[in-house]
């Protein structure tokens, strides 16, 4: 019986195939093989920068060969304090001055100089000083046009006007004809300031300034009325025949201004028995109180109409600007 080799040398090929691809093929770890696997050393890596070379230490000797060190002074020292090794220093030379002071150890100090001088005050050691040198006087002007955010206030305060805001009621009485109220003024408004002032006036101003109290837009305060008749009654009190002859001067010209625009008011007043006159009637009442020698009397009642002429004249104005009314 004859077999057939062919099947035979084909099975035998296909053992050898297999063998070679089980050797060739790694199996997966399990978990536990993979969590206890340790990586494998990384190969030495050939370096071929330049070794260091670490600074030798300080030989033992080396103050026995270099002892002008300054390392080796300040070891050697038997103190640690730096004035007992350096006692040439300026610093050393300082703390161990008798006095603590410095003007004792430098009395040529300029500073010392000051010091020991017997006044106390700068100008009077050195009077040239640009400091000392009094200011230059501001120059006073006699008007002032209200600009815009201007109030009496500020404008007082400005060095050119008093160069004090308290004295702010001084321009508001000087121009009541044309403020009707204190707390308001308005751009253009041209404010006459009073010049040669008593010290009394000034005061007056500034106490009314500092007691005023409450204040509201468009208003006359009530404080502020009581004030202007306080400062009417003061200055007639203190009028001397010239003063009252120069009121009734100004009075006569408010007058005359007064007509020209058709602004001639009436006024009650004591001196005419308490009946409403003309202003004309009550200025001729003051020339004769002026005749008969009671010049405060006379002073007080041209006032009277110089104010009221002023007031005149400025309602005339609003009038002509003020728009037709419609009820």
């Amino acid at each position: 019986m004859t077999m057939n080799a062919t099947p035979i040398r084909t099975l035998l090929a296909l053992l050898a195939v297999a063998v070679v691809a089980t050797g060739c093929v790694t199996a997966k770890p399990t978990e536990t093989e993979a969590g206890t696997a340790t990586a494998a050393a990384p190969a030495p890596a050939t370096s071929t920068a330049t070794a260091i070379v670490s600074a030798p230490a300080k030989p033992d000797d080396w103050c026995d060969r270099y002892p002008d060190s300054f390392v080796c002074q300040e070891e050697k020292a038997d103190s640690g304090d730096w004035c007992t090794r350096h006692p040439d220093s300026f610093v050393c030379q300082e703390e161990k001055a008798d006095s603590g002071d410095w003007c004792t150890r430098h009395p040529d100090s300029f500073v010392c100089h000051e010091k020991t001088t017997d006044s106390g005050d700068w100008c009077t050691r050195h009077p040239d000083s640009f400091v000392c040198q009094p200011a230059a006087p501001v120059p006073s002007i006699s008007a002032y046009v209200v600009q815009g955010g201007d109030h009496l206030w500020g404008i007082s305060s400005q060095p050119k006007v008093y160069g004090d805001p308290y004295q702010w009621p001084l321009l508001f009485k000087r121009n009541r004809a044309d403020i009707g109220d204190a707390d308001l003024i308005y751009p253009g408004q041209l404010i006459q300031i009073e010049r040669d002032l008593t010290d009394f006036q000034i005061q007056e101003a500034i106490d009314h300034a500092r007691t005023r109290g409450a204040w509201s837009l468009g208003v006359t305060e009530a404080t502020d009325l009581k004030y202007l008749e306080a400062t009417q009654a003061s200055s007639a009190s203190a009028a001397t025949a010239d003063d009252a002859a120069q009121m009734i001067a100004q009075a006569s010209a408010d007058l005359d201004a007064a007509k020209g625009v058709g602004g001639v008011w009436r006024l009650i007043d004591s001196a005419t028995g308490g009946k409403a006159v003309s202003i004309s009637k009550l200025l001729q009442a003051a020339k004769a109180k002026l005749e008969a020698g009671d010049a405060s009397e006379a002073y007080r009642m041209a006032n009277r109409v110089s104010e009221a002429a002023q007031m005149g004249v400025a309602q005339v104005a609003e009038q002509v600007d003020a728009g037709p009314v419609y009820n």
